[in-house]
C-alpha cells in the first residue's frame, strides 16, 4: 500500500466510523498504537461484548480526529500544541507512558555511535558517505517518517531539520530521506538495507532489535535506555498521550482508566516504553 493509499485509508476510517455502545474507535500515533491494541486485547478478557477499532495516521492525526469528535480516543506522541489546545479548548489529556527516539541502522552496520553534529549532518546530506563517520565506504540511504508524526516532530526539532515533501521524499537542505508511512515499514527498510538510517521509538524499534535485524545507536555516548530516559541523561523523549473531547464517560473512561492501571502499565512497560508507576 502507497503512503497516499494509506492516508485515504485512515480518512475513510475517521469519517465512516462513530462511537456506539460497545465499540471504542481511535486514531493517531503509531507509537501509541501497539501499546492500545495489546492492553485492548487484555482488556477483552474481563469485557468480552467490547470491540476496538484503532487507526493509525500519525500524533497531529489523533490531534484533528478528536478535535471533529470522529473517534473517541485520539493518541499523540507528543506534547499538544498551544494552537491545537485553543482550537479545541475541551480537548483533555492522559498520559500513558513515556518513551525515547532512537536512531536505528541494519545490524550489519559497524557504526554503534553517533554524535548529535554527525546526525544533523547526515539527515542535511552534509555526510552522505557511511566513511565519514567511521563507517564502510558507502551511500547513506535516508529513511524518514512523514511529518505528522509526533516522532518527527521531536526528531526534526532536536537535530533542527525542516523537511519539505518532494516525490515521496523529505528534502532537508541536500538530504533526501525516503518517507515511510509507519514506524514498522521505516524499520523493515532499514532491516534490508545494510545502508539505511532511520528514527523510531525505542519501544517500536527495541521489537526489531530482538529478532537481530536492527540495531539502536548510542547518542553521544548516552544508550538510549529506560534508565537514561528516566534520568534525563538520554535527551530524546516524549510523553505518549491518550486524548479525549471533552471529560470522558463510559466505557471511554474505563478504558482509558484501565489503560493507566497496573495491569495495562505491566503490559506498557513489556513493550518497552516507560510506564506510569
Amino acid at each position: 500500500m502507497t503512503r497516499f493509499r494509506a492516508l485515504a485509508a485512515v480518512a475513510a476510517f475517521v469519517s465512516a466510523t462513530s462511537a456506539h455502545a460497545g465499540v471504542i474507535t481511535s486514531a493517531g500515533s503509531t507509537t501509541v498504537q501497539p501499546a492500545m491494541k495489546a492492553c485492548s486485547q487484555a482488556y477483552k478478557k474481563t469485557h468480552a461484548d467490547m470491540q476496538f477499532i484503532i487507526a493509525g495516521g500519525g500524533s497531529s492525526k489523533g490531534v484533528k480526529t478528536i478535535a471533529r469528535g470522529k473517534v473517541d480516543i485520539g493518541r499523540a506522541s507528543r506534547a499538544i500544541k498551544d494552537k491545537e489546545l485553543a482550537a479545541c479548548p475541551e480537548m483533555k489529556t492522559f498520559k500513558l507512558a513515556t518513551d525515547g527516539v532512537v536512531l536505528v541502522v541494519n545490524a550489519a552496520n559497524t557504526i554503534s555511535d553517533l554524535s548529535s553534529a554527525q546526525v544533523e549532518q547526515l539527515f542535511k546530506g552534509a555526510v552522505s558517505n557511511w566513511q565519514a563517520v567511521g563507517g564502510a565506504n558507502a551511500a547513506v540511504n535516508l529513511i524518514s517518517l512523514g511529518t505528522e508524526h509526533g516522532t518527527y516532530e521531536l526528531f526534526s526539532h532536536h537535530f533542527h531539520l525542516k523537511g519539505e515533501e518532494v516525490d515521496g521524499n523529505l528534502v532537508f537542505d541536500h538530504g533526501h530521506a525516503w518517507i515511510a508511512f509507519s514506524q514498522d515499514i521505516a524499520l523493515d527498510k532499514v532491516a534490508h538495507d545494510v545502508d539505511a538510517i532511520t528514527f523510531a521509538s525505542v519501544g517500536v524499534a527495541g521489537e526489531f532489535s530482538r529478532n537481530g535485524s536492527v540495531k539502536l545507536l548510542r547518542l553521544d555516548g548516552i544508550e538510549p535506555t529506560t534508565a537514561n530516559v528516566v534520568n534525563g541523561t538520554y535527551k530524546l523523549s516524549r510523553p505518549l498521550l491518550l486524548l479525549t473531547r471533552g471529560e470522558p464517560v463510559g466505557e471511554v473512561k474505563d478504558f482509558i482508566d484501565y489503560m493507566q492501571a497496573d495491569e495495562c502499565q505491566a503490559i506498557v512497560k513489556k513493550l518497552g516504553y516507560i510506564p506510569l508507576h
